[in-house]
């Protein structure tokens, strides 16, 4: 069964949504920045015989599922045709089962905890950013946000996270221009999730992006939380072991 979040089970949401740290969180700061009510940010507790067993965040046309165990996969696949969902984030397991039910395809890689020391170093170069900069940025470094990415809908949802204190976005300037940027992107009460580390091409191969990604940590230290992140690619991956990541399981995109 999937029930509609709202006044009188949102604390069980949120112990659910503590599952797991990187969608988790970012199911908890889209709940603090647009409440229950908003019309493209849905949230919903699925149960099972009387025990809570997902908690689910629709974003437009991409819904998030936050587990521990396996659910039902017959009431995701039913909001799934309801609302057209055309994505579907979550652990590997359920996107494995969810795919050989749907079709599509699938993109997957690694959860990854940071289990380093206190960073010392300092930034001076690294700063709140300007969101057109950052904007640039994304554009220059990837061909996806230049195909995907739309200034007025990402900035807006950027901006009311912040609002809400759940994302921080900084930019890496070098002679007067942002070239590179990062984010913490969204928090929950013992972690906080990094991603959208960019650098533009004519600055790559020059250890930027773990320098960025450095900065964040320490910034998410300094809250007393863990930094968390989902590496993208498993060659990713690699590079961030090197700056004391680990990996903590495995996450699945499906593409509908």
């Amino acid at each position: 069964m999937i029930t509609k979040v709202d006044s009188t089970n949102k604390e069980r949401f949120i112990s659910m949504c503590k599952a797991e740290h990187v969608f988790g969180s970012r199911a908890l700061t889209a709940l603090s920045a647009y409440g229950t009510d908003h019309n493209i940010h849905k949230f919903w507790i699925m149960t099972e015989n009387g025990t809570d067993t997902a908690a689910l965040h629709l974003n437009g046309q991409v819904l998030t599922v936050i587990k521990e165990n396996m659910v039902n996969t017959d009431d995701i696949i039913a909001l799934t045709k309801e609302f057209e969902i055309h994505e579907i984030d979550s652990d590997w397991d359920l996107c494995e089962k969810l795919h050989a039910i749907l079709g599509g395809f699938t993109e997957s890689s690694y959860y990854m905890t940071y289990t380093g020391e206190e960073i010392t170093e300092d930034f001076p170069d690294i700063k709140t950013a300007c969101l057109r900069d950052v904007y640039s940025v994304l554009r220059q470094s990837h061909e996806y946000y230049r195909t995907h990415l739309k200034y007025d809908p990402w900035a807006t949802h950027l901006e009311s996270c912040i609002k809400a204190g759940c994302t921080e976005v900084y930019q890496l300037e070098r002679d007067g221009k942002a070239i590179g940027t990062g984010s913490i992107i969204s928090q929950d009460e013992t972690h906080a999730a990094i991603a959208a580390v960019a650098v533009i091409p004519e600055y790559r191969l020059k250890g930027i992006g773990s320098y960025i990604t450095l900065f964040l940590v320490k910034e998410i230290l300094k809250k007393g939380k863990t930094p968390c992140l989902i590496s993208g690619y498993d060659e990713v991956a690699e590079l961030y072991k090197k700056i004391d990541f680990v990996t903590v399981g495995r996450w699945g995109e499906l593409y509908i």
